[in-house]
């Protein structure tokens, strides 16, 4: 989805205060340029094709890893990259019941949702260092569950 001027003003707005919230803070990782901005992209776009409310300014200094309940009271967090080859988690914080992997592209602040897994598959996946020192659990993204089966479940709940 090409995501218009309004709201990627309100994403950048929303990256800045995250960036600040979270500044030097143990938990903080800068695993790549931009990242915030790029996460609240991948929420945004979730939120849009769901239905479901965006749940920016809610509890700004830790998420819990979650950023969504969905129907049903399912925990999901939308998992975002420049790249995504891979639906990673670091071991230890595989905690809401859906992930969902989606690819960000700066040109025209794109994002395309590429497919979902549950967090127990993603908890028993293996797992690798892929360059910044962390251990994660990791799922080829040829192999996630599709996106569609997700939305038809959300919308026959609510």
């Amino acid at each position: 989805m090409l995501h218009d001027d309004a709201l990627t003003h309100r994403a950048k707005i929303e990256a800045a205060i995250r960036t600040a919230a979270h500044d030097g803070l143990p938990s903080q990782r800068k695993l790549s340029e931009g990242f915030e901005i790029v996460g609240v992209f991948g929420e945004i776009e979730f939120a849009v094709r769901s239905g479901l409310p965006l749940p920016l300014d809610q509890n700004i200094l830790s998420d819990g890893g979650v950023d969504f309940i969905v129907p049903l009271r399912f925990t999901l967090d939308v998992k975002i990259a420049c790249k995504a080859f891979n639906l990673i988690q670091e071991v230890g914080k595989v905690t809401p019941d859906i992930y969902v992997l989606a690819e960000f592209n700066w040109e025209g602040a794109r994002v395309r949702l590429v497919g979902r897994e549950w967090g127990a598959a993603l908890r028993q996946a293996p797992t690798r260092d892929f360059g910044h020192g962390l251990i994660n659990h990791f799922i080829p993204a040829f192999s996630l569950r599709p996106m569609a089966e997700l939305f038809d479940r959300i919308v026959r709940v609510r």
